[in-house]
């Protein structure tokens, strides 16, 4: 197989295309709560996530590969972990938005995340107590919470971007954005 070649240039769309498409899953993951669909709303959420973080994740190797000396080994290695490893994307979320020190439950949420999302995705049986997982009876509670937990997330990080100047991040052509906040606000008072 060969190797894809990776420019500047194909980096800055690869993580403006992660941070469109998280905003996108975001949206459907709302619109799924919104009529019911808990189960399929939780994963989308989860999906959003790791969109978002394999956006941040690509913005930071674009930043240490222009600082220093280009794309090394490391970053290209890193770079195919992104485009498959759900955890690796769910840290680089969890690490870009929340504050370590102020946020231990979220943090641990986040550490299972990945069995819960697929717990949403999957019949399947439990290991240990060997209890049959049925997607449909995840509650309204969980999706809800973490639907506003990646809502709350992106509207700190909207209300950032448009607090501060503009700088090289290529988030900022996609979260610096006044109707982006507006609608953010609005799910997060329709939720409440």
């Amino acid at each position: 197989m060969a190797k894809p070649k990776i420019s500047f240039r194909k980096l800055d769309e690869l993580a403006f295309q992660s941070f469109q498409n998280g905003l996108r899953l975001h949206s459907d993951s709302i619109v799924l709560l919104e009529k019911k669909c808990f189960a399929s709303s939780f994963a989308l959420s989860v999906l959003a996530s790791e969109e978002i973080g394999k956006g941040f994740a690509i913005e930071e190797i674009i930043f240490q590969a222009r600082m220093g000396e280009g794309l090394g080994e490391h970053d290209k290695m890193t770079l195919r972990a992104l485009l498959s490893d759900h955890k690796l994307k769910q840290g680089w979320f969890a690490s870009s938005v929340f504050d370590p020190l102020k946020s231990r439950t979220l943090l641990k949420r986040f550490q299972r995340i990945q069995t819960e999302k697929n717990n949403a995705l999957y019949v399947g049986v439990r290991p240990g107590n060997h209890q049959v997982v049925r997607p449909f009876r995840l509650s309204r509670s969980k999706a809800r919470r973490q639907v506003l937990s990646v809502n709350d997330s992106l509207l700190s990080l909207v209300e950032v971007k448009l607090d501060n100047p503009p700088d090289w991040a290529v988030s900022n052509d996609v979260l610096r954005s006044r109707r982006l906040l507006k609608s953010l606000k609005s799910v997060a008072v329709t939720l409440n």
